[in-house]
């Protein structure tokens, strides 16, 4: 007895954290849970610069919401109601930044899916590194840090995903490159687009 209820709560931590499974009773699904079933939504949120003396066009966007490609393995089933994540089919970063972002399922403010677009408009192909992708919504592990981007193309790492909530019409967001040998860093302000805050 003792085991087998052991076993149920280690199903229930690791495996049915979007909604009841197994030996877990039915929940009603979270914010993580409904955003996942919800989808991501059009872009709330967009700030841009230009990066190595014009060779990179930089765009990060923030809407909310939650895309196919944020949670690899989520599954939405309609009405605001997900079916389980399928942590099995993460690699052990991608897991640990999913626990992580259920722990601040607390949060009033919905889920958000940022994106970084990097468009070559020099006249060759360069491997552009992500070093770094930090801002009041989370301090982001970007995957693939690497990317080759032909002229003319953009290229994109995963989707991003944060809980932390957006409380400001503008947030900074601090991107590194590094191309060629050299490492640049700029602040990009990402701006909303839907107008300011209505005043309280």
């Amino acid at each position: 007895m003792a085991l087998s209820f052991r076993l149920c709560l280690t199903a229930t931590a690791f495996a049915g954290l979007l909604a009841g499974v197994g030996c877990a009773t039915h929940r009603p699904p979270d914010e993580l849970a409904q955003a996942v079933a919800t989808g991501e939504r059009p872009v709330a949120m967009s700030g841009e610069s230009t990066f190595f003396g014009g060779k990179l066009h930089v765009v990060a966007t923030i809407s909310q919401g939650i895309g196919k490609g944020g949670i690899h393995g989520g599954k939405g089933s309609g009405r605001g109601k997900a079916e389980v994540t399928d942590t099995a089919g993460m690699d052990q970063d991608e897991a640990m930044a999913y626990y992580r972002a259920k722990n601040a399922v607390g949060s009033p403010m919905p889920p958000v899916t940022l994106h970084l677009r990097i468009e070559n408009i020099g006249g060759a192909t360069e491997s552009v590194e992500v070093i770094d992708f930090d801002s009041d919504l989370g301090n982001f592990a970007v995957h693939p840090s690497v990317l080759a981007v032909a002229p003319t193309q953009i290229a994109e790492p995963d989707p991003m995903i944060s809980q932390m909530g957006v409380t400001s019409d503008t947030i900074p967001i601090k991107v590194t490159l590094r191309m060629d040998g050299a490492k640049e860093t700029q602040t990009l302000q990402v701006k909303s687009l839907l107008g300011p805050r209505p005043a309280k």
